[in-house]
């Protein structure tokens, strides 16, 4: 946890030294207090996910850094489908889950669907390891 703040600190440190901004005066962009910041870059600290995006937008970040700075504190990029790059069909899958003109009564039947194809699988894998381990 320890290595993880640091590394949310350091990062945070860089990007608010980048555009000439005091910890002082992100601490007040953000509605902080000045200690808040500095315990966050010396890595005494970890943020909240809404503190990140306070800073963030208080950075004035773009997307690509404002993700950065997301997964540097231990969370998930706003963007998701960055993640997924590879697997095309999960982000359209995301993508319906987070549609709100879709019925929370389809969008419920759809997560149902995937916790049942997710157990399927795991069970397939367990009968897999059970067939190798048994040869």
């Amino acid at each position: 946890m320890q290595q993880k703040a640091s590394e949310f600190g350091g990062m945070l440190r860089t990007m608010r030294e980048r555009q000439g901004v005091s910890q002082s005066k992100l601490a007040e962009r953000a509605d902080f207090d000045h200690s808040y910041v500095s315990r966050l870059e010396s890595g005494a600290r970890m943020p909240a996910r809404d503190a990140v995006d306070r800073l963030g937008e208080a950075l004035t970040l773009e997307r690509a850094q404002m993700d950065s700075l997301l997964a540097a504190a231990g969370f998930l990029p706003r963007d998701v489908s960055s993640l997924l790059s590879n697997e095309p069909v999960i982000g359209e899958v995301l993508d319906l889950l987070q549609d709100e003109a879709m019925s929370t009564e389809y969008r419920d039947n759809m997560r149902a669907m995937l916790r049942l194809l997710t157990q399927q699988a795991r069970m397939a894998m367990a009968s897999t390891r059970l067939a190798a381990a048994a040869a």
